[in-house]
């Protein structure tokens, strides 16, 4: 009977001792070929840098078009309000850097986020609120368009 338990202790043992070593194997394979999740817009909005903005202020410009008309035209609505906050001068310099979109260069697309952010301070938290609402709202919508296939059906 001692030989038994022995025996079974042994098997025991080694079974454990070969679900760690299977679950080490699989850690290491799932940690060398693990592809990241897509971001979603939350995550692409509050990314740092000139390339993460020019990402974001793209997405968000496609995205707006894929809005229902209404919520076109409130975000329209809550941005004109933020820039009324900016002095006439900050206004213009903001409309021509946005005019430039994609060919902005670097200095103008932190400079128009520097002059954006300027603005929003000025919303009162519920319009902030919605305004970013839409923002993530618009991004999500583009991102969702590009994942669907070339051929255009989702």
């Amino acid at each position: 009977m001692a030989q038994e338990r022995s025996s079974s202790l042994s098997t025991g043992t080694k079974l454990v001792i070969a679900l760690l070593v299977l679950g080490t194997i699989l850690v290491i394979i799932s940690r060398l070929y693990y592809i990241p999740p897509s971001e979603d817009a939350l995550d692409i909005l509050q990314q740092q840098g000139v390339p993460a903005a020019r990402q974001g202020m793209s997405l968000s410009r496609e995205g707006r078009k894929l809005l229902p008309p209404e919520e076109q035209q409130e975000l329209d609505t809550l941005y004109a309000e933020a820039l009324q906050a900016l002095t006439p001068e900050e206004q213009q310099r903001f409309k021509a850097i946005a005019q430039q979109g994609p060919t902005a260069d670097d200095q103008q697309v932190t400079e128009s986020g520097a002059l954006l952010q300027k603005a929003l301070r000025a919303l009162p938290q519920e319009k902030l609120q919605r305004l970013w609402e839409l923002i993530q709202k618009a991004v999500r919508l583009q991102l969702d368009q590009e994942k669907q296939p070339a051929t255009g059906q989702p």
